[in-house]
């Protein structure tokens, strides 16, 4: 029998070792290594997160300690606060801070409600800006301790933006309030605008919020385009209870001039409610 060349030489190249066909028994091995490595990826992240959530429960612990204790050391409690911040991303103490974990409040909440300044201080330093929610909160807070200081510092007052804008472009630094206390349950407050006729004119008004005896209180400016004459009103901001207030202006300009006086009505005393 005649073999054919050509025949021989495919068969040879078909058998060869150079194209033999894969081990059966590397299949099995790359499927367990994968499934290794991904089960070692898993163990890891759930790891991490067990990790990041004792780290969060520890903070959280140590902030209720601070802030539930009325008594606390607060010259301590500066250097508590910055080791907790130190555990955590600035983001996830700062959202910390915001949320009612503590009894349904949250921290910010106590440590004003227990008159802790110092406290306040330490814990606001790492909130850039309170979510609406921890506003409304705080608000109440202040409103409850007649905390006037916090409510400035928080920057809980409603404002114009608008307003603020153009305070800044004209230079002007922050207007300033103080609440004082006065005879037979009175409160004083002064403001310090700069820049008052211009500012008014430009905006047609300027609106401000304080605290005192128990409420939220707001004074507005109002500039009227038909006449050009401003005026002057007052009330009490949400959730503020109703009042009826019997209150008196005084308004100083330049040095040398005589203040402008403006008296209360003396023939009755309107209740008035709170505004949104």
């Amino acid at each position: 029998m005649t073999t054919n060349p050509s025949e021989d030489s495919d068969d040879k190249k078909f058998v060869g070792a150079g194209d033999a066909p894969p081990s059966y028994d590397t299949t099995p091995l790359s499927e367990s290594s994968s499934a290794t490595r991904q089960s070692f990826s898993l163990s890891s992240f759930f790891s991490f997160l067990f990790a990041a959530r004792q780290k969060r429960t520890a903070v959280l612990s140590r902030i209720r300690d601070i802030v539930l204790t009325p008594d606390f050391n607060q010259s301590s409690a500066a250097s508590i606060i910055n080791a907790c911040a130190a555990d955590l991303t600035t983001k996830g103490f700062s959202k910390l801070l915001q949320k009612p974990n503590i009894e349904d409040h949250t921290a910010l909440y106590w440590a004003i409600v227990n008159n802790q300044r110092e406290v306040v201080v330490a814990l606001a330093a790492f909130i850039s800006e309170c979510s609406p929610a921890c506003s409304s909160e705080l608000r109440l807070a202040c409103m409850a301790t007649s905390d006037h200081a916090s409510f400035m510092q928080l920057k809980l007052a409603n404002i114009d933006a608008k307003g603020e804008v153009l305070r800044r472009s004209l230079g002007c630094p922050p207007d300033e309030i103080e609440v004082g206390m006065g005879n037979d349950d009175q409160f004083v407050v002064s403001f310090r605008i700069r820049k008052f006729q211009k500012r008014l004119r430009i905006t047609q008004k300027l609106n401000y919020e304080f605290v005192a005896d128990g409420r939220i209180w707001f004074l507005r400016f109002d500039m009227s385009t038909v006449q050009w004459k401003w005026h002057v009103l007052y009330g009490i901001s949400s959730p503020s209870l109703p009042a009826c207030p019997k209150a008196s202006f005084q308004i100083e300009g330049k040095p040398g001039r005589e203040p402008l006086k403006l008296p209360p009505g003396d023939e009755f005393i309107e209740t008035i409610v709170p505004q949104e």
